[in-house]
């Protein structure tokens, strides 16, 4: 089969689940990653032969595409922050918007004017470690935690992180135990994290890719407690933050007042809501009692 017909299989195979232009999308993604080419390169090749060698690979991958599951989870790899990052159905894919979040951290850290070149920071739920590792490879002065609940998780985590030559310390920890702390005694400048936010009442209304394969205790929360995860990092934060340090965390739109609200009342001295790139309210900055850094 030529470059271009496979193609043109796994767009016309995909339509069912995907519209036209994001079946092509991910054709195009699909081939750049398993032919290690550009872009421009691909558009050149179309009229050579797919390598034999990959044939069977091929079919065994677009069986898998075809139940809709996500291209990532398929290449085994994620792109976040320019790096490769392995990814398996333990962990979240990546997002554009957590790179906003690290994108935030990183320029506060090395802010000409009040830079803070040896932050301590505690990436808090990291399944792939994105967060962690980028802030580690960013920072270079920065000394980074992390951890999640899940062991699976973990293992991809700390594989990504000797891939990338990250120095990250990892435990395994439920962020709703504030009694048993992983890391002893250490106090941080940072708490970051993606916690699981999404009403379980929407689930049906998300992509069957997302619902159907993402780790769900990633993602969603019951409807009759949605803040679960930020008051558990709220006191979190009011334990392992050092006075002035920062909670930065990812959030739902609809939860920025109330958010607010909670981490005043639990002794925070100050709460900006940060927009994403589409100026809609992603995420949640507290500032813990004390003298800020």
């Amino acid at each position: 089969m030529l470059i271009s017909e496979i193609s043109k299989t796994i767009t016309n195979s995909l339509q069912p689940l995907y519209d036209a232009r994001e079946a092509a999308a991910i054709a195009k993604y699909y081939l750049e990653e398993r032919l290690h080419c550009q872009a421009y390169e691909l558009a050149l090749r179309g009229r050579e032969s797919y390598p034999e060698a990959l044939l069977e690979i091929f079919n065994t991958d677009l069986e898998k595409l075809k139940t809709g599951c996500p291209l990532q989870y398929v290449l085994g790899t994620a792109e976040f922050y320019g790096r490769q990052f392995d990814v398996s159905p333990a962990t979240l894919i990546p997002r554009p918007e957590t790179e906003e979040l690290v994108m935030r951290v990183v320029g506060e850290c090395l802010d000409a004017e009040f830079p803070m070149p040896h932050p301590v920071i505690w990436d808090v739920g990291t399944g792939s470690g994105c967060i962690a590792i980028t802030l580690a490879l960013e920072i270079p002065g920065a000394t980074v935690f992390a951890t999640d609940i899940s062991a699976e998780a973990l293992a991809v985590a700390r594989r990504n992180a000797e891939k990338l030559g990250a120095k990250v310390v990892f435990a395994q920890h439920d962020m709703r135990d504030v009694a048993h702390l992983p890391f002893g005694n250490q106090r941080f400048d940072y708490i970051v994290s993606n916690p699981p936010y999404i009403p379980a009442s929407v689930r049906d209304q998300m992509h069957a890719n997302v619902r159907e394969f993402e780790p769900a205790t990633a993602l969603f929360v019951p409807d009759e407690r949605p803040l679960i995860f930020y008051e558990a990092l709220a006191d979190l934060s009011s334990v392992v933050l050092k006075p002035g340090g920062y909670c930065h965390c990812e959030t739902y739109d609809d939860f920025h007042e109330t958010l607010t609200d909670m981490f005043l009342h639990k002794g925070f001295s100050a709460v900006e809501s940060f927009l994403d790139l589409n100026d809609r309210p992603r995420g949640i900055c507290a500032v813990k009692n004390g003298q800020e850094h």
